[in-house]
């Protein structure tokens, strides 16, 4: 592959945050497991759907921030002059497509769903980010994402709960991330920590009722979620600077996975668990690489 497009693909995958674009399919793995939907051809053109809708929502975020990253992100990908704001609109409004016409072939509920998705991330990535709606639509976005793949089975009361707390565990996040260019509250990051732990208690006695391996399994995997957010929320705490609210967000986005995975096993066993988690070293691995926040 020629070295000019090798840096370009680089910079496509610098613009979509490429090791966060695998937390998506593990919403979708969720949303399937609670519902009951079977994976076939079809709804499995799900996962890659929810891929391609993060990646747009991501170059797409960039585009709208264009102007103001300038002056606060000027190490992303349109400020250092990678790609033109246009060409970034451009890749984002494909990806969205692409994403569409995948849901599409898993039915008429899941491309409903897949609309409405891409409805809130552009309301989120022009209109709510920076005002008082942008948390709740952010969540909405995940919970949206989640919801594809449980549009594809049947979702009763009961198995939406662990859609709920994906969009609690969403808020949370985002309420922290509007600190990642200035130093934060104490206060606020005692409540987002206290915010998690109430998340993740929740979820830890829900999967307990469930009993059996697939619970057992699923609790293990909030364990190692509690692990993962434990240290940098601690350095947050001591110190709100930017550089440690970062690193609480990008433990947070990574540790959805976790979380999903944990509902998978519960709903699909623990082998099904496990290929979701699974889902989380390359997402580790590529963040030492490309940006993820």
């Amino acid at each position: 592959m020629p070295i000019r497009a090798i840096g370009r693909l680089r910079t496509l995958f610098e613009l979509v945050r490429l090791p966060n674009v695998f937390t998506a399919p593990a919403d979708v793995a969720m949303g399937m497991a609670v519902a009951g939907a079977a994976l076939t051809p079809a709804t499995a053109s799900l996962l890659l759907a929810s891929a391609f809708a993060y990646a747009g929502g991501m170059a797409l975020n960039d585009a709208w921030d264009a102007p103001v990253d300038f002056h606060e992100r000027p190490e992303r990908p349109i400020p250092r002059g990678r790609i033109t704001r246009g060409g970034a609109f451009g890749f984002a409004g494909a990806c969205l497509g692409v994403g569409l016409l995948l849901a599409a072939r898993a039915g008429s509920g899941p491309f409903a769903v897949a609309v409405l998705l891409v409805v809130a991330i552009v309301l989120y990535d022009g209109f709510a980010k920076g005002s008082a709606m942008g948390p709740p639509v952010m969540a909405a976005c995940r919970l949206l994402n989640a919801g594809l793949g449980a549009a594809a089975g049947a979702l009763t009361a009961i198995a939406a709960l662990p859609l709920g707390l994906l969009f609690g565990y969403v808020l949370t996040l985002t309420v922290v991330s509007r600190f990642e260019v200035m130093t934060a509250p104490v206060a606020l990051v005692r409540g987002a920590a206290g915010a998690f732990t109430a998340l993740l208690l929740i979820s830890t006695g829900l999967l307990v009722t469930r009993g059996g391996g697939g619970g057992v399994t699923g609790v293990v995997f909030l364990a190692a979620l509690a692990f993962w957010l434990g240290r940098p929320l601690r350095a947050a705490l001591a110190d709100p600077a930017p550089r440690r609210i970062i690193g609480v967000i990008k433990a947070a986005v990574l540790g959805i996975i976790l979380l999903d995975a944990a509902f998978v096993a519960a709903a699909g066993g623990p082998a099904a668990g496990l290929l979701v988690a699974a889902l989380f070293v390359p997402a580790f691995l590529l963040g030492r690489r490309f940006a993820s926040a």
